[in-house]
């Protein structure tokens, strides 16, 4: 009786009680059940440790290379990577002083070593720039190839927001009259009435000039890019006449040294030189450099009222914030009357004074009163004599038109004496004198024969101011006494070649 009620009491409890239904089971396609997710905190493998060991461009905790090795394989995987040459050589020579510094193997290197390394560049007052090279360099070197984030936390020093020195349009007519020769001439004024960069302009063939459209190709610029610019109307007869003879293949500013090879460029460290002596020549206070012609390009555009888009597509800016400097320093957004000169009555030159002033600027820059850096001799260390005749290929006409003379210039040393050929001057009128100096390339071999005093003298700018101002005085004093031309004759009163240093 009781068993009887207590089963039927277990069976009403079954019978009111869900039916059990077991869930179903998802499984991997290779038939092993779902696992559940352990959380963000569970221990997983180090799936990263293993792909840097693989993917580096060298293991240095498993190979532990040598400076030497480390070097190479980094210069290998810089060609790989296709980096310009440029930025090849300054990255290698970054790692070579940051290892040099560190006098250790390359795998001992961590985040405080590349700290400390900082600190002491900054301490040795090196440029934001510069450092923010090191640090590329040490970042691409050991981040990016090697995978050890030595520069984690690291960022690219702050640069100072400088604007540019801008060059007046009378400062570029005295820097072409102070160039030393026609190639210094030619540079600079490409440069100015181009926009061209120095490295561009010294790696200038004759296939990138177009004198049909009037236009030159920059072949892969500044940011791997190719561009044209225009051709200035003034040089187009000359350069036409210097391609004569020349191959398509060959640089307009091909290398002179004889110790170069043939098919090489003019340096980029030559045209600086070329362009810092015409300053100190023409009696320019500013600092005068390549890149300041670019700049002055530029803004006598903007001036001009040539639109900014084009000037950024001249100049080769990928970005318009990049061209748009040259607008805040351009004189448009300066040039309205002072306050006190409007207080005093004291009006601005017109535009027909301005260009009247101008002209007579550029009249007296090849006169022998042009302002050059007074320099008060203490000592002569040679002297120099000039030696004239009209120009073999110079007829009488010409001569008497343009006074044509070929210049010798004898400088009379200690023990010796030497003669630098190839100066040739002329007078296209009254009272206004050019001188074109041959390549300084072409007195390398005789300037290097000088005692060290004397090739110092005549490697400085003044030493042109001196010869500018002696070949000037013969010309206007031949055109005053009308003498005609004959065989080679010496100056009467030869010029001291004095040093300023005791």
């Amino acid at each position: 009786m009781h068993a009887a009620s207590r089963k039927s009491r277990s069976d009403q409890k079954q019978a009111t009680r869900p039916r059990y239904r077991p869930s179903p089971i998802h499984r991997y396609p290779s038939g092993d059940a779902y696992r559940l997710g352990l959380g963000r905190s569970a221990p997983r493998n180090a799936v990263g440790d293993r792909l840097a060991r693989e993917l580096a461009v060298l293991s240095l905790d498993d190979d532990q290379p040598s400076v030497y090795v480390f070097v190479r394989a980094i210069a290998r995987e810089l060609k790989i990577r296709y980096y310009q040459r440029t930025t090849q050589k300054t990255y290698l020579a970054a790692i070579r002083s940051l290892l040099r510094w560190l006098g250790r193997p390359p795998h001992v290197l961590n985040r405080e070593h590349v700290r400390a390394y900082m600190e002491y560049l900054y301490d040795g007052h090196r440029s934001a720039s510069d450092m923010g090279v090191q640090l590329a360099a040490i970042r691409l070197a050991w981040d990016k190839m090697c995978y050890r984030d030595v520069t984690l936390g690291l960022e690219i020093p702050r640069k100072k927001r400088s604007r540019p020195v801008i060059i007046s349009r009378n400062e570029i007519v005295r820097l072409l009259c102070a160039a030393r020769s026609r190639r210094d001439t030619l540079l600079i004024g490409l440069m100015y009435g181009a926009g061209l960069r120095v490295s561009e302009v010294s790696r200038l063939r004759w296939r990138d000039i177009d004198f049909d459209r009037q236009q030159m190709f920059v072949e892969q610029g500044k940011g791997a890019a190719d561009r044209h610019v225009g051709l200035p109307l003034q040089y187009q007869p000359l350069l036409q006449k210097m391609m004569q003879g020349c191959q398509s293949d060959e640089f307009v500013f091909a290398g002179e040294s004889p110790t170069r090879r043939a098919d090489r460029h003019i340096s980029p460290r030559t045209v600086q030189r070329a362009v810092a002596t015409a300053s100190v020549i023409a009696g320019i206070q500013k600092q005068v450099t390549p890149h300041s012609l670019r700049h002055a390009f530029a803004t006598h555009s903007f001036e001009d009222g040539c639109d900014i888009r084009r000037i950024q597509k001249v100049l080769g800016h990928a970005r318009l914030e990049t061209t748009t400097i040259y607008v805040h320093v351009a004189k448009s957004q300066t040039n309205f009357a002072s306050p006190l000169d409007r207080l005093t009555g004291v009006h601005a030159p017109s535009k027909n004074e301005s260009a009247q002033r101008q002209i007579d600027n550029q009249s007296s820059v090849s006169q022998p009163t042009c302002q050059a850096i007074a320099t008060a001799p203490t000592h002569s260390v040679a002297a120099l004599a000039l030696h004239s005749r009209r120009h073999p290929d110079a007829d009488a006409n010409e001569y008497a038109r343009t006074r044509r003379t070929q210049i010798a210039i004898e400088i009379k040393t200690a023990k010796r004496r030497h003669y630098l050929r190839g100066t040739i001057a002329e007078m296209p009128r009254e009272g206004f004198v050019t001188i074109e100096l041959p390549a300084a390339e072409e007195w390398e071999s005789t300037i290097a024969k000088f005692p060290k005093p004397v090739r110092e003298r005549v490697q400085s700018p003044e030493f042109y101011q001196i010869l500018q101002r002696a070949i000037t005085s013969r010309m206007l004093k031949e055109a005053s006494n009308d003498t005609s031309s004959h065989p080679l004759r010496n100056v009467k009163q030869g010029t001291d070649c004095r040093s300023p240093i005791d």
